[in-house]
């Protein structure tokens, strides 16, 4: 867990309203929940989460456990199965929010993760599967990611086969899977004594992994009768995809069994450069929403925001919304600072007061520690303005302290505004 400095932290901010702009101009509906939740709750909707990784805190009056979130979607479908039943089908919701994971390896220590994501639940067929997908992949253009890819797979072919296998080996053989490791798939397999067909169907999961052109391959090669269904599946997602004109964007992955306990059919990763693991997934997840008392099928998607974040930086992308123009202002009147801050700002110019320091030097370099654009002070003979960056500074004329505060307010913030693109042109010319 570690402190967001600016200005990451405004980045953070704008990435998420557009993600979630994204999905609130499809109808998704912004929900709220809470970093704390029943222990109970928790454990119900992960049922795949180690109990020993959960951080659990006794509330002091009730005596009940409380854990602090690993994943959101469960406390979605504990709110729809409750405090929403009653409204229609279907439920669209859409959130951001922290959780709490426990990072893999000997040092075990908790992650603090950003998601924004959405969910959709009530609707069975292939088109809520690919409105989720679709969804995601135009907040991924919207923040401005030029370069990734989606990874589509199905659950259920590689469970098929992993279930038929005793629970000593199938952990070892699902990693081996995610990892795409042939050899030790091999391996794994001659030493806990598989069925020559098990062996062979394992080893075709591995190869199955590329372009789209992979389904062809698989719909001759995977032919027990859970792998014909998924291919059905996936094959009629994939054509509406193909029809939104999102196909060169698509990958399969036929041997991904992570989540296999939480999803139930088609699932997803979106992948790019820069932070070496994925930058969101989802997929259908059926069964989910009958733990809480209400059988509804269930579709959805969570970026990590950080990882999209990354992606983005190493990627060169632009800002997603203009920098405002951000100014310190020295000088003057108290009232005057006052009255020319409250106009600067309702024409959306950041301004920070610093009072009682009339040095332009010590402004100047306040301005740059904080990533200002510029100066401004207020002084007998005119307002001064000076370019933060390279000192570049021009004055804005016949605006006195003897006239009106009114008029020197108001022609103030004429000529200053005019200054915006002045102030952060990339030029370095005096004046």
């Amino acid at each position: 867990m570690g402190d967001l400095l600016p200005p990451e932290a405004n980045t953070r901010r704008a990435l998420t309203r557009v993600v979630l702009r994204t999905f609130e101009l499809a109808g998704y509906d912004l929900i709220t929940t809470p970093l704390f939740e029943h222990a109970e709750v928790v454990e119900r909707g992960v049922d795949a989460l180690d109990r020993r990784d959960l951080l659990r805190f006794v509330e002091p009056e009730s005596g009940e456990v409380a854990v602090l979130r690993p994943d959101i979607t469960p406390q979605i479908a504990r709110v729809i199965a409750t405090r929403m039943a009653k409204h229609p089908a279907p439920w669209r919701l859409c959130y951001e929010g922290r959780v709490i994971r426990r990072r893999r390896g000997r040092a075990r220590s908790h992650q603090q993760i950003t998601q924004a994501g959405l969910e959709c639940v009530g609707i069975a067929s292939p088109e809520a599967d690919t409105e989720i997908v679709y969804l995601a992949h135009r907040a991924c253009e919207d923040a401005g990611l030029r370069s990734f890819r989606i990874e589509l797979s199905h659950v259920t072919i590689a469970q098929s086969v992993l279930d038929t296998l005793p629970d000593a080996v199938r952990a070892p053989l699902s990693e081996a899977l995610a990892r795409k490791d042939g050899a030790a798939l091999a391996l794994l397999a001659r030493s806990a004594g598989l069925h020559a067909d098990v062996a062979r169907n394992l080893l075709a999961l591995v190869e199955h992994y590329g372009e789209l052109d992979v389904l062809a391959s698989a719909e001759k090669n995977l032919t027990w009768p859970a792998a014909r269904t998924a291919l059905r599946e996936l094959r009629a997602i994939v054509e509406r995809l193909q029809a939104l004109g999102i196909g060169e964007r698509l990958g399969i992955d036929l041997s991904d069994a992570r989540g296999s306990s939480y999803y139930t059919g088609m699932s997803f990763s979106i992948l790019a450069a820069g932070p070496g693991e994925s930058l969101g997934g989802g997929g259908r997840y059926d069964r989910l929403l009958s733990r809480f008392g209400k059988d509804e099928p269930a579709t959805g998607f969570a970026f990590d925001l950080e990882n999209l974040m990354w992606a983005l930086r190493h990627e060169g992308a632009p800002a997603l919304e203009p920098a405002a123009l951000r100014v310190t202002l020295s000088g003057g009147s108290e009232s005057e600072r006052h009255v020319l801050a409250r106009t600067l700002r309702a024409r959306n110019v950041v301004v920070a007061t610093l009072p009682g320091n009339d040095d332009l030097q010590s402004c100047l370099a306040f301005a740059r520690a904080w990533g200002y654009d510029g100066s401004l002070v207020l002084t007998r003979s005119g307002t001064r303005f000076v370019r933060a960056r390279d000192a570049a500074e021009k004055t804005i004329e016949d605006l006195s302290v003897a006239q009106p505060g009114a008029l020197r307010v108001g022609r103030a913030c004429e000529a200053i505004v005019a200054l915006l693109e002045w102030a952060q042109t990339s030029d370095v010319k005096k004046g």
